[in-house]
Parts: C-alpha cells; sequence; structure tokens
C-alpha cells in the first residue's frame, strides 16, 4: 500500500488496465531509477493485470515484459566478534545514561542479546510471550509462535501480535546460549513472567521502530550499517563456519538452504586447505 500511494496512485492510478501497455509499464519503472521500490510497484501491478487477464479484461499480463532498473544486490555483512562487542558496548552505554524524560532504550541491550542468541526475525523476537520462554529446561529454549506487526501495516489496525509466523511458518524452538538466558533472565524483573517478554512501559507490545530508532541512536558512525536484521544474518554466519550451511538453515528455520546462502551468509572468500587432492590429481606426493 505505502508502494502504491507514493509511487503509482497519482502517477498512473486513473488509468483504466487497458491504457497501460508494456510500453508505457516500462517506462514507469524504468524512470523510477534503480530503486527496490521499482521492483515492488512490478510485483503490485502485476497482480493487478493478472487478475484482469483472469476475467479476460486482457488477453495478456503487460507487466511481464516490463522491467525495473537492477538494482545491484548489497553483499551480505555479517558482524565479527569484535564489532558485536563494539555494538553491546554503545548499546550499554546509550540505556544507561542518564538524563531527564524516560529512560531510553530502555529494552535495547537485552533486544540485541537475544536476536543475536536466536537468530530469529526481530518481530518474532518483539512477538516473544512468556509462555514461549522455558529458561529452567534442559537445555532452555525459546518458542517462536508468532510475530510483531506494526502501526499500518494492516490498515486500520494498531501494532498487534500475529499468532502465527511469517509465510504461517510452523512454530519454531531455538535451544539458547548463556547469554541468551541471562538477556531473558534480565528482563524478568522488567515485565514479570506474564506477558509479552519484551513489554513497554504500560505492560504492551513494543514497537520495533522504535527499538531501531534507538539502535541507531546508540551506534558510532562506523557502526550504523547494523540494523536489527543485521544480526541474523550475523548468526547464520557463526553457525555456517562452525557447524556448516544446513545447520545455519535449521538456525534461521528457513525452508530452503537456497534462502539461507543467498540472503543471510556472508560470503567466503578463502578457499579451503585442498592441497593433497590438488597434488593427488596432478601425480605429486602431498607435503604433510
Amino acid at each position: 500500500r505505502d508502494v502504491w500511494k507514493v509511487h503509482g496512485l497519482k502517477q498512473i492510478g486513473h488509468l483504466t488496465v487497458t491504457e497501460f501497455p508494456t510500453s508505457r509499464a516500462h517506462a514507469h519503472l524504468q524512470g523510477m531509477g534503480p530503486t527496490t521500490q521499482s521492483a515492488r510497484l512490478r510485483m503490485i501491478l502485476s497482480g493487478m493485470f493478472s487478475l484482469a487477464v483472469r476475467y479476460d479484461v486482457l488477453p495478456v499480463n503487460p507487466i511481464r515484459e516490463a522491467r525495473p532498473v537492477r538494482t545491484k544486490r548489497k553483499p551480505v555483512r555479517a558482524a565479527t566478534a569484535a564489532e558485536f562487542e563494539q555494538i553491546r558496548a554503545a548499546v550499554r552505554t546509550y540505556s544507561t545514561r542518564q538524563g531527564p524524560g524516560p529512560r531510553r532504550g530502555r529494552l535495547l541491550p537485552e533486544f540485541i542479546d537475544l536476536l543475536a542468541a536466536t537468530g530469529a526475525r526481530p518481530n518474532e523476537v518483539l512477538g516473544l510471550d512468556w509462555s514461549d520462554v522455558d529458561l529452567l529446561g534442559d537445555p532452555p529454549t525459546v518458542t517462536f509462535t508468532g510475530t510483531l506487526i506494526d502501526h499500518g501495516r494492516i490498515p486500520g489496525k494498531p501494532l498487534h501480535r500475529q499468532d502465527t509466523r511469517k509465510g504461517d511458518a510452523p512454530p519454531h524452538t531455538v535451544v539458547l546460549p548463556r547469554f541468551g538466558v541471562d538477556a531473558l533472565t534480565g528482563l524478568v524483573g522488567v515485565s514479570g513472567m506474564s506477558g509479552p517478554v519484551f513489554a513497554n512501559r504500560n505492560g504492551g507490545l513494543s514497537s520495533l521502530a522504535n527499538l531501531r530508532r534507538a539502535l541507531r541512536a546508540a551506534l558510532p558512525e562506523e557502526l550504523r550499517w547494523a540494523t536489527p536484521h543485521s544480526f541474523r544474518r550475523t548468526v547464520a554466519t557463526v553457525v555456517r563456519d562452525e557447524h556448516g550451511p544446513a545447520v545455519a538453515q535449521q538456525q534461521l528455520s528457513h525452508s530452503k538452504l537456497s534462502t539461507t546462502e543467498a540472503h543471510y551468509l556472508q560470503r567466503q572468500t578463502r578457499g579451503p586447505d585442498v592441497r593433497a587432492t590438488l597434488d593427488k590429481f596432478a601425480g605429486q606426493r602431498s607435503v604433510e
């Protein structure tokens, strides 16, 4: 809705479907430049015109051959251990700074730690209820059963919890490392042991937009590339490096390994030590 409102409604919304051939659609998308919004608008238009084709208003979908300007995908970036510690230190400093008014970034340190302890999506972490947490289990776990839907995502609905995960995926249980247990233990004194884990000052849900804004304010310039979603990529990369890509896929709960590899794993730029294999191929004795 936001993409259509900004890039489609005033520009092409007055046209009928027969007044928007492929050439005009292509020119409009190209005129938007290399932005992700152009690809999203193409997806919206494709859905509109697919409906027109199904009802025999048009013989073919004119959007099929229209193309947005190709965008250059940014390489996946994961935080190093040193960068993660710098982020945590900056967040702690920001959230404990004394000043007038309410405490800033009140839930930010625990939020960052739990993102890095689980690899879950930010809105799934914020959608956690205490009934999803088992700190006394052996091992301790959290189970992600829903996700937060922010203000305005659904017209007329405020911030609320959706009781299913993205794409109606089944609940996903993650074993907690020690620092994840510590983060949740610290939140017990903030929100108690019932209701939302990341409860705001009124006991309600906390918005990702607010925490994203607080993180941006907390980080120094050289670390502002890090967003809440960066920790999902970081976890995937760290797990891949130690246990392989299949385990990283399991940790993130992707249905396809290709999704994990294409969007969440920082590219490896050092080849493995395969000297013995190559020497054998070339008829040479391997050097121990």
